[in-house]
């Protein structure tokens, strides 16, 4: 009989890779929306769905999306109201998925971040999905939870107001002015697609109880993307700098370290280079 995944948030960016990756692997997925704010809503869903795993990408992903009121009642208590309404199933998923971040890291002394490290976050979005971990632990013992913290990614239909697509953006269009704030950080940066991978493997990897990394263990800064677009593009780009764009939150350098990830699931592929990434995005 062929497994349901409800994937919930699959209408986002994470979703539209995701989605036809589950199907490839076999399983009946099911995007039905709900408000996960709504235990009601997520309960009934629930019970008419009965899924045989969830994955949960719902959430305020932007910073300046939303008040802080919401980002805590979307990232925090929606996925509360799920695992509530798992416990009303009478045949609890083999596997439930929930989307953290690597912004629960904050700003860290040591170079490259494991799973180990004192999580420290630094803005409301940091927080509310360590609070979200925190919750979820309420339900380990009854419940298969894989908790996920991605660091940066990035890829085709993502929204022009991050970074990455923003610069791009302006590369493919010949722009000659490009606005930023600070281009001297470094981050760990992966493909959507090798994401999108990571996430259907992790249903049927070993249980673990601990969050597990999904990076690429490479370090990129925001200079060096501006040049390999100059090298694929043949075209420069004035950069100013605009001071409404820096946080003075902005952490300096964030390197994931993906060794659990791999552990768990070894027969993943290598991470997509960033160069093969912005090539794509440039097509």
């Amino acid at each position: 009989m062929t497994e349901i995944v409800w994937a919930i948030g699959a209408s986002g960016f994470t979703g539209r890779y995701l989605i036809p990756e589950l199907k490839l692997a076999g399983y009946k997925v099911i995007t039905e929306r709900v408000d996960i704010t709504s235990s009601t809503a997520v309960e009934n869903t629930m019970l008419k769905i009965q899924p045989d795993y969830i994955i949960n990408l719902a959430g305020i992903s932007f910073i300046p999306d939303g008040e802080s009121t919401n980002i805590y009642a979307i990232n925090t208590f929606g996925p509360q109201n799920i695992l509530d309404a798992c416990l009303k199933l009478k045949k609890a998923p083999k596997k439930i998925i929930l989307a953290s971040s690597a912004l629960v890291y904050g700003e860290q002394k040591q170079e490259i971040i494991d799973e180990n490290c004192i999580v420290n976050p630094i803005n409301h979005y940091g927080c509310s999905k360590w609070a979200m971990e925190q919750i979820a632990k309420n339900y380990q013992d009854t419940l298969n939870i894989i908790i996920t913290r991605p660091f940066n990614y990035t890829g085709i239909g993502q929204d022009n107001k991050f970074l990455i697509p923003k610069i791009v953006e302006h590369f493919k269009h010949k722009k000659s002015v490009l606005s930023l704030g600070n281009i001297d950080i470094w981050r760990d940066f992966s493909d959507v697609r090798w994401v999108a991978e990571a996430y259907v493997q992790l249903l049927k990897s070993p249980n673990r109880q601990k969050p597990v990394n999904i990076c690429s263990g490479r370090l990129t800064s925001i200079r060096e993307i501006i040049a390999s677009l100059e090298e694929l593009t043949k075209h420069r780009i004035k950069i100013e700098t605009n001071p409404e764009f820096i946080r003075q939150s902005d952490i300096k350098s964030q390197k994931g370290n993906n060794q659990q990830l791999y552990s768990l699931i070894p027969a993943l592929e290598t991470p997509i280079k960033l160069e093969q990434t912005l090539e794509w995005m440039l097509d």
